[in-house]
């Protein structure tokens, strides 16, 4: 019997590392990708989204919805990464313009609506960015969190940090977002990026 596809929403800011993630999500054949959506980080929400898009065009990825979510973090003022990512946020390839249209829900509905919309425990969060949208979800509807299988992140870092000497971008982006997501009763798991 083959086992079933690991159902995954993909929370992400592409940047390079980013575009890769969405790629790899995409290409497994063990995955089912429901949704992507973004959120501010590598770069403004405007310009992570149209990466996002142009990614999606590139690798012909259809049927999947794709929305745009949290301009801001929850409290503090917008840092990207243009030296990591460039201006645009994926400064150094060509990117064409997308072909696909952005779903009309903000991405926090997005993934309330897929998480609501499929069994419990059956869902897997991957924010691979700071977790504004995910921890405004999570507060907008606080039944999501039981719900979800589990959420598996990329953020954090031990002993050393990747922005600072102590700080990994995608958590100090927004530390107030990520307390909310870390101290809620659902599963979590993340990668170290450091």
């Amino acid at each position: 019997m083959t086992p079933a596809r690991k159902k995954i929403i993909l929370d992400c800011d592409p940047g390079h590392d980013d575009a890769v993630a969405l790629l790899l999500a995409h290409g497994n054949p063990d995955i089912e990708l429901l949704a992507v959506t973004t959120v501010v980080g590598n770069q403004t929400l405007e310009k992570v989204t149209r990466n996002a898009l142009s990614v999606a065009t590139i690798a012909g990825i259809t049927g999947v919805p794709f929305a745009a979510g949290c301009v801001l973090p929850l409290v503090r003022t917008i840092e990207t990464a243009p030296s990591i990512h460039g201006d645009s946020g994926m400064d150094g390839p060509e990117q064409p313009e997308s072909a696909i249209e952005l779903d009309p829900r903000h991405a926090v509905d997005l993934i309330i609506d897929t998480v609501m919309a499929h069994e419990p425990g059956t869902v897997t969060l991957v924010p691979t960015a700071g977790l504004t949208n995910i921890a405004m979800a999570a507060r907008k509807e606080p039944r999501i969190v039981e719900r979800v299988k589990e959420v598996v992140l990329m953020g954090g870092g031990y002993h050393v940090g990747n922005w600072s000497a102590v700080a990994e971008f995608n958590i100090i982006i927004d530390p107030e977002a990520a307390h909310i997501v870390f101290n809620e009763n659902g599963p979590l798991s993340w990668w170290d990026w450091t």
